[in-house]
């Protein structure tokens, strides 16, 4: 029996992948001398798609036992007879009416093996650990690679991969892809059958390498089937995976003849063409066997060259030895050829060759793996971790890929320290950043920032074996310390003066508080700013006190005013401008003056109307003493003249009335504006104080509020110009939409949205560059921008950034 002759073995396994149901089927069985191994893969958007899948497979199975046979046309029989039982079923049961299933068909006489498929199942064929030769499937994707439309790597992410020009259960007759002449099998050859599911997940590839490491085939289906639920896809179909292991193969099978003339020839022929091989073979052996022995000592030079790491020399002794395998092709051709065997010992010299050239290609990347080893050593010691790590990455890509020689040259340990030395070229490169960040911090005079950025720094360096610098790290910590003792002195001394100013000038006192504050913070000193800050907010309480005071004093003159007591007015009004000036507010000053300055003019034109009035009185008594002495003065006349002077005092009060009512309408409107000054200085003061509490988007709202009232009165012209005013609360919108923006992208950078997060950023750095904010703020949102750039260019391959 064949069967006994040949050892063939099995493995498989099958899973639902992230369906609901599994779909696939396989099936196999192992004749005397015939054996047929079977998997199909049911459609999944079709009821009865597993129906289909166990049908195909059992049908086909039951046919190659009722007639075993090993030729193409037992595999079309065996698709036919499987196709019929699906449309059987089919028609059968109205809810499989519609079912269907991809079908991969393997048999082999234990020698050779045919197959043939319909639809996307696959078989690979492997031969020293590489696919050799694999099945085409009956797809749309797969017409677009025959066209050269698609390659043939991209076939597993096309999206009509799984749309099929045929299936077992079609309607009419299928045409399955069946190979015409048999595939003579070697031992340690293997089959692989495989559905979508498995081969859309892994492809040759990684198949190849997982063989080549798992010499264990049991471990090398729980490897392949651990890879496959690993995928980066969200769903993973039915997969199936069938590995066929054949450790010895059986001599090829005879071909059956009815003539016995037909073995008489043979005989005649075979003893000529043996007796003229004899006689020109022997003639040749001891030449032959001489530039064996030659070459094989060339080759074990070569090995022992490799070990000991001299590439140059090792390939030069794999040139010798092709040199010398060269001359094993004879030269002979025609008849004499054919008789000696020519072509069959340069088919052989060919292949020696093939194999000296693939230790010469092999010992080559060996070469340049070693040589990016020694350089990427000297570009780590001389401080250039990026190129040092680009050469490991290289060396390291290599020699994973290698399986020359890796025993003897240790090359798991070898890849153990470049792993090493990569992830040391990471943090070093890390640290180096951190480093300059210190630098940068300690120039802003940032010293809390800068002491822990070289402290991280230090600690990196040391575990990642650059233990020399961390004197220099040290020597900047040393002096950060002293340079801290005589900052602290500095922000004492300026503390001091703005206690001294506070009582007297307000805005001076504050800009020496707010120095001392940046001072103490740049220190760390949290006690100190905290207390800073209460001065701070102590101070400006006071200032709206006596702002508040001074409009209330204002409110109180304009009353005066109109009620007719204008030196009281006067006072009032100068007690509030004198307030005004103390708090340096140059626009209620001039307003204070203007109010001055009518109640001045209206004390004018109450003084004028009495010495008018006198006048008056003065020169009636006279026109009086007139009348008496000329009494032959026209009475009517007097009368006339009488009623015209009474006609203009009239007017005069007329008059004095109206400019009565000229004072109430300004007090009116002076009214309003003290009342919008109030407003907008309000919600400024509003504003500042949800600034403070980082409720950025109210504090803007505030900030936009207090701006359009002071526009309104810069348009109106009822008012000084207030350009200055409403340029700085622009200055002050643009800073807190500066901390907005910073706001927003730190929330976009913590959803991982790293364009918005960007965007963000860069608003938040425009903003801030433009404002009155401390360069470590500045530096701060820098650093988060360079972050963001670098998370939204990373492409998917720079896993390790």
């Amino acid at each position: 029996m064949r069967k006994e002759e040949a050892k063939f073995e099995t493995r498989f396994f099958s899973e639902a992948g992230t369906k609901g149901k599994n779909n696939d089927y396989f099936g196999y069985i192992q004749l005397d001398n015939y054996a047929i191994w079977v998997a199909a893969d049911g459609y999944d958007e079709e009821a009865g798609a597993d129906v289909a899948a166990k049908l195909a497979v059992s049908s086909a199975i039951e046919y190659f036992m009722l007639r075993p046979r090993f030729n193409p046309d037992v595999i079309k029989e065996i698709m036919e007879y499987a196709n019929l039982k699906v449309k059987e079923k089919q028609e059968e049961t109205e809810k499989y009416s519609l079912m269907h299933t991809s079908l991969l068909v393997v048999i082999s006489n234990y020698n050779s093996f045919l197959y043939g498929n319909v639809g996307n199942t696959r078989l690979y064929h492997l031969r020293g650990g590489y696919v050799v030769s694999q099945s085409r499937d009956d797809t749309i994707a797969q017409l677009l690679v025959d066209e050269n439309a698609l390659d043939m790597n991209d076939m597993k992410y096309h999206r009509q991969r799984n749309d099929l020009l045929q299936a077992i259960g079609d309607f009419g007759k299928v045409k399955p892809n069946i190979i015409k002449n048999p595939v003579t099998l070697q031992e340690n050859d293997m089959l692989c059958l495989t559905t979508i599911g498995f081969w859309e997940n892994i492809d040759e590839r990684e198949m190849e390498v997982e063989i080549s490491r798992y010499p264990n085939r049991d471990s090398l289906l729980r490897s392949l089937e651990h890879k496959v639920m690993a995928t980066t896809r969200e769903s993973v179909e039915n997969y199936t995976f069938v590995l066929v292991n054949i450790e010895k193969v059986a001599s090829p099978e005879p071909v059956e003849k009815d003539k016995k003339k037909f073995w008489i020839k043979v005989g005649l022929i075979s003893l000529a063409i043996l007796v003229i091989i004899l006689s020109l073979t022997f003639w040749n052996i001891s030449k032959r066997n001489n530039i064996i022995k030659k070459a094989a000592v060339y080759e074990e030079q070569a090995n022992d060259d490799i070990v000991k790491k001299d590439f140059n020399n090792a390939i030069e002794s794999f040139k010798l030895e092709k040199a010398e395998l060269e001359k094993l092709k004879p030269k002979s051709r025609g008849i004499i050829g054919f008789f000696t065997g020519a072509n069959g010992k340069r088919a052989d010299a060919d292949k020696r060759i093939s194999v000296v050239n693939n230790k010469i290609s092999q010992t080559s990347k060996l070469q340049k793996a070693f040589q990016d080893i020694n350089e990427a050593n000297q570009l780590f010691n001389s401080g250039n971790y990026d190129e040092a790590s680009r050469k490991y990455q290289e060396a390291k890509y290599a020699l994973e890929e290698n399986t020359y020689k890796k025993d003897e040259l240790n090359t798991d340990e070898i890849l153990t320290t470049l792993n090493a030395r990569i992830d040391s070229s990471s943090k070093l490169k890390e640290a180096l950043a951190i480093e300059t960040a210190g630098n940068q911090a300690f120039s802003a005079g940032n010293y809390n920032l800068a002491k822990e950025n070289y402290k991280t720094a230090s600690e990196l360096y040391l575990v990642n074996g650059r233990a020399d610098y961390v004197a220099n790290i040290e020597r900047k910590i040393a002096e950060i310390d002293d340079r801290a003792k005589t900052d602290y002195s500095a922000a004492m001394l300026t503390e001091n003066q703005a206690d001294l100013l506070s009582p007297t000038d307000t805005n001076k006192s504050r800009e020496s508080y707010y120095q001392a504050r940046q001072m103490y913070q740049n220190l760390g000193d949290t006690a100190k700013t905290q207390e800073i800050d209460s001065k701070i907010n102590e101070l400006n309480a006071r200032q709206m006190a006596n702002l508040q005071t001074a409009n209330n004093l204002v409110q109180e003159g304009l009353s005066q005013i109109t009620a007719n007591n204008p030196v009281e007015a006067i006072t009032s009004l100068t007690k509030a401008k004198n307030i005004y000036q103390e708090l340096g507010d140059s626009n209620n000053v001039n307003n204070a003056n203007k109010f001055i300055s009518q109640a001045q003019e209206f004390i004018k034109l109450e003084s004028k109307k009495d010495e008018e009035l006198k006048k008056k009185d003065a020169e009636m008594r006279q026109k009086d003493l007139e009348i008496k002495n000329i009494e032959v003065k026209n009475a009517e006349e007097l009368k006339q003249q009488q009623i015209k002077e009474q006609k203009a005092l009239a007017a005069k009060e007329a008059e004095i009335i109206a400019r009565q009512r000229e004072i109430e309408k300004e007090k009116e409107r002076r009214e309003k504006i003290a009342q919008d000054i109030e407003n907008a200085t309000n919600l400024e003061m509003q504003a500042d104080q949800l600034f403070s509490l980082k409720r950025y988007t109210e504090s803007i709202q505030k900030y936009n509020e207090a701006e359009k009232i002071f526009e309104a009165l810069k348009v109106s012209g009822d008012f000084d110009d207030q350009t200055n005013k409403i340029e700085y609360l622009g200055k002050k919108i643009v800073k807190t939409e500066g901390y907005l923006y910073e706001e927003q992208g730190d929330t976009e950078f913590k959803n991982k949205n790293w364009k918005e997060a960007e965007k963000k950023f860069q608003m938040a750095k425009s903003n801030m560059e433009i404002s009155d904010v401390t360069a470590e703020e500045k530096l701060r949102v820098d650093k988060k921008l360079k972050k963001a750039t670098s998370k939204a260019n990373k492409k998917w391959w720079q896993f390790w950034k």
